[in-house]
């Protein structure tokens, strides 16, 4: 299964969680040429988040493959929504 980022899956350990990215970490990587020896890949997570984004102190990094391994159903997409300002007055 692709985990996918800014995606809502369920959890068999934290319930619903959102994908906020996934990220491939390297041993050695050429800027030149924009390639490397790839070490990992590692999803930060959060099961608490609001309308915004994930809460503050609540985002999680792991490997893909455990990750997966608790992985379920992909549930929704995640659209947050655009803060407002309030105008001064």
């Amino acid at each position: 299964m692709r985990v996918t980022s800014e995606t809502i899956y369920e959890h068999d350990e934290h319930g619903e969680v959102l994908i906020i990215d996934v990220h491939h970490v390297f041993n050695e990587y050429d800027l030149e040429s924009g390639s490397g020896e790839r070490h990992s890949r590692v999803v930060r997570y959060t099961p608490n988040w609001d309308d915004y984004g994930p809460m503050p102190g609540s985002v999680q990094v792991t490997s893909t493959d455990d990750f997966r391994e608790q992985l379920g159903d992909r549930v929704k997409p995640f659209e947050p929504l655009d803060p407002q300002a309030e105008p001064d007055e």
